[in-house]
């Protein structure tokens, strides 16, 4: 996946996110200097799995990647704390769905052999789809590659925004001021923040 590009769509015209005092919560419990996290959601295996796509679609370049900002542990909570049931029962049989689809075309035994070139391959047919190509999976919403589609699209939603609410990113990497100055309207976003958004 291009980091470029994903940071570009990152940038430009997000939409605001509401931090909840929850939420807030688990943004600190995801710095803590516990060496082992034991995920509440996911299992196990699919943890694993769903970390190794986030740092696909987040790799560590000049900034770290997914892995590294430990959005996947803030996912796992994320997850329990803001999705229903339903959400929730859809996210997992998406995850167990994907691994199916990625393990019979790798003829890999299981989840833990599926590496980060096997999602990234997926990634590329899925998310850098033509246009003919989407029309044609929403419309068809029960086959597999439909299926595939709209996880990926939701797993890459809720990366970013576990990218967008990260301290690292919110500090270092966007436009940050913590006391913030006069308020000054209709500005070349270009010259103010190199293009950026604001951090929160």
């Amino acid at each position: 996946m291009d980091r470029r590009k994903v940071l570009k769509k990152i940038g430009y015209g997000s939409a605001a996110i509401v931090v909840s005092p929850q939420i807030t919560n688990i943004l600190h419990s995801c710095k803590s200097n516990v060496k082992k996290f034991s995920p509440v959601f996911f299992t196990s295996n699919q943890f694993q799995f769903v970390s190794k796509i986030m740092e696909v679609i987040i790799p560590k370049t000049d900034i770290p990647g997914a892995i590294e900002l430990k959005l996947p542990e803030f996912l796992d909570n994320y997850i329990v704390v803001v999705k229903n049931q339903s959400e929730r029962e859809t996210l997992l049989r998406g995850t167990e769905h994907f691994i199916k689809v990625i393990t019979n075309e790798t003829k890999k035994i299981n989840s833990k052999e599926i590496n980060l070139k096997d999602i990234n391959t997926q990634l590329k047919k899925y998310l850098l789809a033509s246009d003919k190509q989407i029309d044609r999976w929403e419309k068809d919403a029960k086959s597999q590659e439909s299926q595939v589609y709209r996880y990926l699209i939701h797993i890459r939603s809720l990366t970013l925004n576990a990218f967008r609410l990260n301290e690292y990113i919110g500090e270092k990497a966007l436009p940050y001021d913590p006391i913030p100055g006069d308020r000054k309207v209709c500005l070349d976003l270009k010259k103010t923040t190199g293009g950026k958004r604001w951090s929160l």
